[in-house]
């Protein structure tokens, strides 16, 4: 159990830190190259189109290690700290908040759900007097 609890921490801390960088995007004080590498690196990140294909063996997957840490390490030492500091204080206080929301909403649904499937029982199974 601990070491599913790690591992959705572990997960939950990326979220984070990947939207605090699409905050630090954002961000004005930003230069414009700084902006520039931290794009093309979660663009190739996404793409899927790269320089070496996935079907070359250990180079296919290599080179978007690479170029993706790269291109985020880069972009993590050229970035203001006060811009940093900032934009990861403003995702953990989203990331918080989007996390209530989210499961308020899927209580809601379960709710539901649960309704629609006692109604469906007693329909199907309740004998109607004729």
């Amino acid at each position: 159990m601990t070491h599913l609890y790690t591992l959705k921490q572990k997960a939950h801390l990326f979220h984070t830190e990947i939207y605090a960088l699409y905050l630090a995007y954002r961000d004005a004080r930003v230069k414009w190259y700084v902006r520039v590498l931290l794009a093309l690196s979660l663009v190739y990140a996404v793409s899927p189109l790269d320089l070496l294909p996935d079907l070359v063996p250990v180079f296919g997957y290599l080179d978007d290690v690479v170029i993706v840490a790269v291109g985020l390490t880069a972009s993590y030492r050229l970035l203001p700290e006060k811009v940093w500091d900032e934009a990861r204080l403003n995702a953990i206080e989203d990331m918080n908040e989007s996390v209530l929301a989210l499961r308020a909403i899927s209580y809601t649904w379960i709710l539901l759900l649960t309704v629609i499937a006692i109604l469906c029982y007693k329909l199907l199974y309740i004998k109607m007097p004729y």
